[in-house]
């Protein structure tokens, strides 16, 4: 079952509107294909399957750009997409872990030891770039709009690549400005109390 968060109706009348004014441009035969590029964190993976979730019930096709540990993380997921019949391929793509510094198998910022390896981490993100640009290339439908966690900076390239738009996801939520927002000037008020 797929948790619902309160802004969930507004999130699917927002996704309902992107699908329709994509698909707008394309022949009726062809379904808008959205390319969803999560941040391997399950804080910004878990809010992007509920996004394929809806793109895929409003009529798009979806693929969902993994690796093979973190799709053994969604595996409910997964298997509730297949059982609705939604139109979602999990993509798994190798995590070049090892090419870049971090330990085998490390393809979740949960799974990094140390800080000092968070750069090599986003540096083998990146590196995703030509696999993913392979899959697409060798897609029968063109994708139609790529949504990618704001650390991928370097989707933004394929999109262009492509000629279709990149959207940006940032999987905070307006509380969670608000409070970072008060706790920095909570503590500037405490520090200039200090002075």
């Amino acid at each position: 079952m797929l948790l619902q968060s309160p802004l969930h109706h507004l999130t699917a009348t927002a996704m309902a509107s992107a699908t329709q004014a994509l698909a707008h441009n394309l022949n009726a035969s062809e379904r808008t294909h959205f390319v969803l590029v999560p941040m391997m964190a399950q804080g910004h993976t878990i809010p992007m399957t509920d996004m394929a979730y809806l793109l895929a019930k409003h009529g798009a096709q979806v693929s969902f750009i993994t690796t093979p540990l973190n799709a053994s993380r969604i595996t409910g997921f997964i298997d509730h997409a297949a059982a609705a019949g939604l139109a979602i391929q999990f993509v798994k793509l190798h995590f070049p872990a090892v090419e870049f510094g971090l330990p085998e198998g490390c393809e979740n910022v949960d799974m990094i030891k140390s800080r000092d390896l968070l750069k090599n981490f986003m540096d083998a993100c990146a590196a995703l770039r030509e696999p993913l640009v392979a899959y697409l290339s060798q897609q029968r439908q063109s994708p139609s709009c790529i949504i990618s966690d704001m650390m991928h900076w370097w989707t933004g390239d394929i999109a262009r690549e492509f000629g279709i738009p990149r959207l940006t996801f940032n999987g905070f939520c307006g509380f969670a400005y608000l409070a970072r927002y008060f706790v920095s000037i909570y503590i500037k008020h405490i520090l200039s109390l200090k002075m």
